[in-house]
């Protein structure tokens, strides 16, 4: 896209000495598909290449990136060789390298995290703690990922944050890896009344998709991933280059180039040569991945579509599934989703939402996976967190 036009304004009216321009990166997921799709991870080296080279393109005097640097906490080698090497031009540029963790940079065995190899090797600084640190006129402050069980220390931090604030003068900025439901209802932790107010802007992590939105005298935004993980991830990839010169944060989103595309269709048999021509004949700048539902009341031969697709598709997904009957549709009862009926069954059994919560999304996944060492330590975080009478609220009396 260009340099930014209202960037050459800031100079020319002198605002470059009076705050920072801002890249704000978040969800890279170096190394994801490793091992497995080296096409697809190569993906993500490249959008996050992309993103470094346009914030030094643009002349920004700072990166943040609000975590999820990787997309496993035990990275394979080439994550970290991309992650040093890419961080390190924005070093020999005099650009500070700002960064806080995911729930995907953290082990659930206690250990130091790989990126903090960064702050070792002098390239970035991480600002996860919760303690200010200024670059500039700009006074950064950030936390790392807190799952929903840690949700009552999160908030002892925001209001410890919140005292800070009066003492601390200039620009401020809020780095954090957290959904709000304003932004995303599906498994966040946070409403954005619960953010602690003051900041200029409030660089966020963890969604998928890029939002911002006015909140009291700043701006909150999240840019998405660099480049979609999942099938249901927006296709639309890209980062904030931000202004924090005037009275009111100027954040623009930026696209990156090079994101693979996606498609993900379903298709009644009848329409399948018609359909497979139009996207065959589309001239896309990379190879897609694509997802395919076939609808059929015949048989079909998977094998054959497979072929007819196979050279311009990376095919993630294709399954041929019966066509719905013709004649009277009968009313049913609405779909019940099992897991959401085990959850609804098991909070009215045991009375406590979060002990449920932790149980189906971080102890069984673990367990059923033969995970037990991670299990075994999700549990003891769950014991430690949790408040002191709990322990021998059964066994009195």
């Amino acid at each position: 896209m260009g340099e930014r036009v209202w960037f050459w304004f800031r100079l020319l009216d002198g605002g470059a000495d009076k705050a920072m321009m801002i890249g704000h990166i978040s969800d890279t997921h170096l190394g994801v598909h490793a091992g497995v799709e080296p096409e697809r991870e190569e993906d993500h080296y490249n959008a996050f290449k992309d993103a470094i080279d346009l914030f030094i393109r643009e002349r920004v005097e700072l990166v943040i990136h609000s975590g999820d640097i990787l997309h496993e906490p035990k990275p394979y080698g080439t994550a970290m060789k991309v992650l040093i090497q890419e961080v390190r031009k924005l070093k020999g540029r005099g650009i500070p390298f700002l960064f806080t963790l995911g729930e995907h940079d953290i082990s659930n065995v206690p250990s130091t995290p790989h990126p903090i190899i960064l702050q070792l090797q002098g390239l970035g600084r991480y600002i996860g703690t919760g303690e200010p640190y200024q670059v500039g006129g700009v006074t950064v402050i950030g936390l790392h990922k807190h799952k929903r069980v840690e949700w009552k220390s999160l908030i002892e931090k925001f209001e410890k944050i919140q005292r800070m604030l009066p003492n601390i003068g200039g620009k401020k900025v809020l780095v954090l890896h957290q959904g709000i439901k304003e932004a995303w209802e599906l498994g966040a932790e946070l409403s954005i009344f619960e953010l602690p107010a003051g900041f200029d802007y409030y660089a966020m992590g963890h969604i998928h998709k890029s939002y911002k939105r006015n909140w009291g005298s700043g701006l909150l935004a999240y840019p998405g991933a660099t480049h979609w993980v999942k099938v249901d991830d927006s296709g639309e990839c890209g980062v904030f280059i931000v202004d924090l010169s005037g009275d009111q944060a100027l954040a623009e989103w930026v696209r990156l180039p090079n994101v693979r595309p996606k498609l993900r269709l379903e298709v009644d048999v009848r329409e399948l040569d018609e359909k497979v021509k139009e996207i065959t004949g589309v001239d896309y700048p990379s190879k897609p991945c694509l997802w395919l539902v076939v609808k059929a009341d015949r048989p079909v031969s998977v094998q054959s579509i497979e072929q007819r697709l196979s050279d311009k598709f990376i095919i993630k997904r294709l399954q041929v599934i019966p066509a719905p009957t013709e004649g009277k549709v009968y009313a049913s009862e609405p779909e019940i989703s099992i897991d959401g009926e085990l959850r609804r069954l098991a909070v009215k059994a045991i009375g406590d939402e979060k002990v449920i919560d932790f149980a189906l999304n971080e102890l069984l996944p673990r367990l059923a996976s033969g995970d037990l060492v991670n299990a075994k330590e999700a549990v003891w975080k769950l014991w430690k967190s949790w408040p002191r009478d709990w322990a021998g609220s059964d066994s009195e009396g």
